[in-house]
């Protein structure tokens, strides 16, 4: 007999080779599948100083944006007013004063002997280069002219601007018109929630100094201090001396609800445009919310008596 020879199935090597390609092709569409959209939704990433801003609505809206530092210069032009018992259309006046002038910037140059936030003169009798570039006074004298002058209260922004200033181009005050009653409007309590800030992240606090600012900025609004350690202090008083994280403003008692919700929101609009100098995260105040990342009023306005302020 022969020998038998036995003929095996022969193993598809091209089979093989298409199962793990159809494999390979699987593993690689779930992997895009899950990577993909990492990749094309975009990131959130912290706001850097430069994109930092702060804004004021106006009435029919529109909002009116500043830097951070014309803001707080804003703040101060407007509590002074306000220290001062002036109307909220003395503010409006000066701010736009200042921002025609400077930019609201406290500028050590400008035309002839011109300095300040107001560009005056000492030459012209404003006061010494020293006193007109301290803003505290360059603000108090201007309101000392503005006063002087028949009708301010009446008369438009930029006349009033131009008695005061005798300016070369009295027509240029007018331009920041709106943007002036926006942030006197929002910065003196007129309109509540109105002022706001969008800040790059805080690094660091100074609890100390915000509080010695309160009793020294705001002495007519009779705001209290009272940090969570127990430590309190008033803005007619000493300084607290705390690193809390944590301080409450607590507004005084027996004022009509106009007056309360004015004070509020003036202390409100303060606080917001001095966030980026004393490290001030976040902000209560008459059950609104803000926070300097998202850099806008949340919540419904309900009554407080308390302003509640975290630092970084």
């Amino acid at each position: 007999m022969g020998q038998q020879v036995r003929y095996g199935r022969r193993r598809s090597h091209g089979a093989g080779a298409l199962i793990a390609a159809v494999i390979l092709v699987v593993a690689v569409l779930i992997a895009a599948w899950t990577l993909l959209p990492r990749l094309f939704t975009p990131r959130e990433t912290a706001r850097t100083a430069e994109e930092a801003y702060c804004a004021a609505v106006s009435s029919d809206g529109a909002r009116r944006t500043l830097t951070p530092d014309q803001a707080q210069n804003a703040a101060l032009i407007a509590n002074i007013a306000v220290t001062r018992g002036l109307p909220d259309h003395a503010a409006t006046v000066a701010i736009a004063t200042a921002m025609q002038e400077s930019r609201l910037t406290n500028l050590d140059y400008g035309d002839l002997d011109s300095l300040g936030l107001f560009q005056q003169r000492p030459s012209q009798g404003w006061g010494t280069a020293e006193q007109v570039s301290d803003m505290t006074y360059a603000t108090n004298i201007f309101y000392d002219h503005l006063l002087q002058v028949p009708d301010w209260e009446t008369i438009p922004v930029e006349d009033a601007a131009q008695e005061v200033q005798r300016s070369g181009y009295p027509e240029l005050y007018a331009t920041w018109d709106a943007m002036a009653r926006a942030w006197a409007s929002g910065l003196t309590g007129e309109r509540s929630a109105d002022v706001t800030c969008a800040l790059e992240p805080a690094i660091s606090s100074d609890a100390d100094g915000l509080v010695a600012a309160i009793g020294g900025t705001l002495p007519n609004v009779n705001v209290s201090v009272a940090p969570p350690n127990g430590k309190t202090g008033t803005n007619n008083g000493a300084a607290t001396n705390t690193a809390s994280t944590t301080l409450t403003i607590t507004l005084p008692d027996g004022l009509s609800a106009d007056n309360r919700t004015r004070l509020c929101w003036q202390t409100a609009g303060w606080l917001v445009t001095h966030a980026r100098q004393y490290g001030i995260d976040a902000l209560h105040a008459d059950g609104m919310d803000w926070n300097r990342k998202a850099g806008t009023w949340t919540g419904t306005e309900t009554a407080e008596q308390t302003v509640t302020v975290t630092l970084a």
